[in-house]
């Protein structure tokens, strides 16, 4: 009986053994080939707050409403109006968030006990008149851009603004009679101080029958006002594109416009009921030419949108030729100053969205060439159009966005691109509903309504 017992223990013994020998060799292979699937593909995704293929050995999550830490993710659609804010890991990785999926994706991962820690905040919301739009940090939607260390613009400069972002944002307005699209509540400089207006671009650039809304930014010959070459000037207070825009295209008139020709062309902005045409006088009221733009020039398109921002208010010019720095009703040439110009290479930056919005915004924006980060932003128009900044390290270079959604500065000023104008509204223009409330707000089938 004593040898049958000792068999039998021996038995189970053995069994034991052997099992926990085949669980160890198989959580052994699963965790050896999921980090080194991940280690491979450097991301991972985790779904509902469940990390895939990861245990906690491996990836630590903590999860914070502001500062105060909890117990669990927040869920989507949440009753308290908590939405994601930022995240941050050690070791390196970096997070991107879904939020369609609700869920961060993990990217850089290369070590083993990464710690990743999810900010939430509750939902933040800006008043734009009669309408309360809710600012986001995924996705499309308007988005609060920080502008820090701007050491040329001084401690007087506001450094938050907030910009509309994603591949098709709800940021439609009606003006002019026309779809029009908010750029965001962006800071100005006026003669009073810094102060924030409404910026606005036309959805559909200008147009024009001739040559499908392609001008010159400027064409002066050698002599020519600011022109020291045969093919332009990149001042833009003396810029026939300027002028045009200023010109007969604010007060929807026909007359003179440049499309790679020293010699004018004759355009024709009355509209009589079709394209192209100018602005209306309702439109023309809520300009605001009080605004006093930055054209400070920049030498490299290898800049992020930060580093545009900041160079594009600063004070270089080239030097081989008198440049203005801003333009305003005392610096421009002809008396011209309406209050229409274009957008900076900066503004093209900022309206990335999507997951990976905080990745596309440490890229130059001359890399902005990867599916990842264009695709996710509505000012790509698929095609070549002018940008405000002038290249500094020449006298007839201005920047451009290219049809492959990068920008560059290696163009002359003398070649026609498409033009999409841009405007500050004044400071007592407000959004206002109208009778379409069963639509969302600032969708193209129910645009913003100023008032």
């Amino acid at each position: 009986m004593k040898l049958e017992k000792y068999k039998n223990e021996k038995r189970k013994k053995v069994i034991l053994i052997s099992l926990s020998v085949i669980v160890l060799i198989s959580l052994s292979l699963l965790l050896y080939k999921t980090f080194a699937f991940f280690s491979e593909k450097g991301e991972f995704s985790m779904m509902k707050g469940q990390v895939d293929y990861f245990d906690n050995s491996d990836v630590d999550f903590a999860f914070y409403n502001g500062s105060d830490k909890l117990e669990e993710m927040p869920l989507k659609d949440n009753s308290d109006k908590i939405i994601f804010s930022y995240g941050k890991c050690d070791n390196g990785a970096s997070i991107e968030w879904d939020n369609e999926e609700w869920a961060p994706l993990v990217k850089n991962l290369s070590k083993s006990k990464t710690k990743c820690s999810l900010y939430f905040k509750e939902q933040e919301y800006i008043n734009f008149g009669e309408i309360e739009i809710p600012v986001v940090g995924y996705g499309d939607g308007l988005y609060k851009v920080e502008h820090n260390d701007l050491k040329e613009l001084g401690s007087d400069w506001n450094k938050t603004e907030y910009r509309y972002a994603g591949s098709n944002p709800n940021n439609y307005v009606s003006f002019n009679n026309e779809i029009w699209r908010v750029i965001g509540l962006v800071n100005v400089k006026t003669e009073t101080g810094v102060e924030q207006r409404l910026k606005i671009i036309r959805q559909d650039g200008v147009l024009d029958q001739k040559d499908f809304g392609k001008y010159s930014w400027d064409f002066k010959l050698s002599g020519v006002g600011s022109s020291n070459a045969n093919n332009g000037s990149n001042d833009w207070t003396d810029s026939q594109l300027k002028d045009m825009l200023n010109g007969i295209y604010y007060s929807s008139e026909s007359g003179d416009c440049y499309q790679e020709s020293s010699n004018a062309n004759q355009c024709d902005f009355t509209g009589n009921g079709k394209e192209p045409k100018g602005l209306d006088d309702k439109a023309r009221s809520i300009i605001d030419k009080d605004v006093i733009w930055n054209i400070g020039g920049v030498i490299d398109s290898n800049l992020t949108a930060d580093q545009f921002y900041e160079k594009e208010r600063g004070k270089t010019v080239y030097t081989g030729t008198v440049r203005q720095t801003v333009w305003s009703q005392t610096t421009d040439v002809l008396n011209k100053h309406n209050g229409v110009a274009l957008l900076y290479p900066s503004d093209y930056g900022y309206g990335i969205g999507g997951k990976f919005r905080n990745t596309c915004l440490l890229k130059n924006l001359y890399n902005y060439k990867d599916d990842e980060c264009t695709s996710n932003n509505w000012l790509n128009k698929g095609s070549f159009f002018w940008t405000l900044s002038p290249n500094s390290s020449s006298s007839n270079g201005a920047f451009l966005i290219y049809s492959t959604a990068h920008i560059d500065f290696r163009v002359r000023v003398d070649l026609s691109l498409g033009v999409w104008p841009t405007i500050y509204l004044k400071s007592d223009v407000k959004v206002i509903s109208n009778s379409h409330s069963e639509l969302e707000y600032g969708s193209v089938e129910n645009p913003f309504i100023l008032g």
